[in-house]
């Protein structure tokens, strides 16, 4: 008599196991499943595997926001004093430079703010080009220090 054979002619999925993966796939982060490297979203889970892509406006804009640029927080600090510093994330400073030039215009009335003023304008603006200077030069450096 002749014994059954034990190999079918498909394999099953117990037998095989998991899937290799292939050179241009990866595994998804969540369930493991083999996908295509280029995909954004596992088939099998649901689950996003890349940030969706962002446009070029939008990474100019964090950039300009995001503090560091020297020659936006010099800008900044020419329009108003005290903006630059808030704009490199530096509040008590900020705070201190903006309060500072209010006296400085208030004692124009006296006389004294002529001079005063355009000092503590002068100051923002450099304090602020050089502290954005020394982060972007340094950008893991705590910020403030």
């Amino acid at each position: 008599m002749d014994e059954p054979s034990s190999e079918s002619a498909e394999p099953s999925a117990e037998t095989t196991g998991p899937r290799e993966r292939g050179p241009e796939e990866v595994f998804c982060r969540d369930c493991g499943a083999v996908i295509a490297r280029e995909a954004e979203i596992c088939p099998e889970c649901g689950i996003r595997q890349r940030d969706p892509p962002s446009s070029g406006l939008d990474s100019a804009v964090e950039q300009l926001t995001g503090g560091g640029n020297p020659f936006v927080a010099a800008v900044l600090s020419a329009v108003f004093p005290g903006l630059g510093q808030l704009y490199n994330r530096e509040l008590e400073k900020g705070l201190l430079v903006i309060v500072g030039s209010f006296l400085a215009l208030f004692s124009i009335v006296v006389g004294i703010g002529l001079l005063l003023y355009p000092l503590v304008w002068l100051y923002a603006i450099y304090d602020a080009y050089t502290v954005a200077d020394r982060q972007s030069a340094a950008p893991d450096a705590p910020i403030g220090e």
